[in-house]
């Protein structure tokens, strides 16, 4: 049952990656690391869901102890770290438009 939980959470984190990082990298003010963290997140979240599933069922066949529970803990870390990394990169995205904008008003361009 957590294994195919993992599965369904890759899912999730992958429709999670697409809709967030479609709404950062069409701003054209991202440096080229960001948008490859993004891209790498696009494969490497799911990734991580899939890597912990096929560990836990590993473990589980060949007798492992109540400590291959923490594979659960993988994705979700994962998950934990790139919403942190998202969500201040949006806030930086967000700082970035209203300089802009407020330059483009102060200089009579936005009117």
């Amino acid at each position: 049952m957590g294994t195919l939980a993992q599965l369904i959470l890759g899912l999730f984190l992958l429709m999670l990656v697409v809709f967030s990082a479609s709404s950062m990298d069409g701003v054209g003010k991202l440096a080229r690391v960001h948008s490859r963290i993004l891209a790498l997140s696009f494969f490497g979240l799911p990734a991580t869901c899939i890597v912990s599933a096929a560990m836990l069922i590993h473990l589980y066949r060949s007798g492992g102890g109540p400590s291959s529970w923490w594979w659960h803990a993988v994705p979700l870390a994962a998950a934990a770290m790139y919403l942190a990394y998202a969500i201040g990169l949006g806030k930086r995205i967000e700082a970035l438009r209203e300089k802009e904008t407020g330059s483009r008003n102060s200089t009579g361009e936005g009117k």
